[in-house]
């Protein structure tokens, strides 16, 4: 990189990962996609942070991985991700939301850079949980913060992708179907690493 090359913005990703009892079919491709996406997103140079989170209605917000150096995070253990329940998507959405809003002011607290924010849905069933957010909380959440810059990628299977992702406020090119066997994990993963790639790529506006 040059003196006139601008650095990348720093970025925080932000994984929603449904943990429903639908899911228990493609466990074992779900964990090993997402380690196959660490392993692609790892290097010993990037300014990059990584959430995730799994829901079910059981519990609707499971933090696995909060703001950890992406260079450094270690494989997911299968055993964390047990597929179980039901599927409260728009309280799992809303939560993560805060999350993010309040480590924005804790970071902005201490005088860190701002973040480009990337916030990925995973789930294979449609909404049938939820009791603290409504689909359209969730849509002006995703809205406001859009208009502030964050991007939100909406990867569905099992459903209309496009639709649902509609509902929710996910721009019309970030929302992505995927087929819920081995081989469709495997290319969601990749495509949403590539995509991640790409958006870490950008320069510091």
């Amino acid at each position: 990189m040059t003196e006139d090359t601008p650095a990348p913005a720093p970025i925080h990703i932000s994984v929603v990962l449904d943990r429903s009892g639908s899911m228990r079919s493609v466990a074992d491709e779900t964990v090993g996609g997402f380690n196959q996406f660490l392993a692609d997103q790892r290097s010993p140079d990037c300014d990059a942070r990584l959430t995730l989170v799994q829901f079910d209605s059981e519990d609707a917000f499971e933090v696995l991985i909060s703001g950890a150096d992406l260079s450094t995070v270690p494989d997911l253990d299968p055993a964390a991700y047990q597929p179980r329940a039901w599927t409260p998507l728009y309280d799992a959405v809303g939560q993560m939301i805060a999350a993010i809003d309040a480590g924005r002011e804790e970071r902005a607290g201490r005088g860190l850079p701002e973040e480009d924010e990337v916030v990925a849905i995973i789930t294979d069933g449609l909404e049938n949980r939820s009791h603290r957010f409504r689909r359209a909380d969730i849509f002006r959440l995703i809205e406001e913060r859009r208009r502030a810059g964050w991007v939100f990628v909406f990867l569905g299977a099992d459903q209309d992708a496009y639709a649902e992702g509609g509902h929710l406020g996910v721009a019309p090119r970030e929302r992505v179907p995927w087929e819920k066997t081995p081989e469709g994990i495997k290319k969601m993963w990749g495509n949403l690493s590539y995509s991640t790639e790409m958006h870490r790529a950008k320069p510091r506006e």
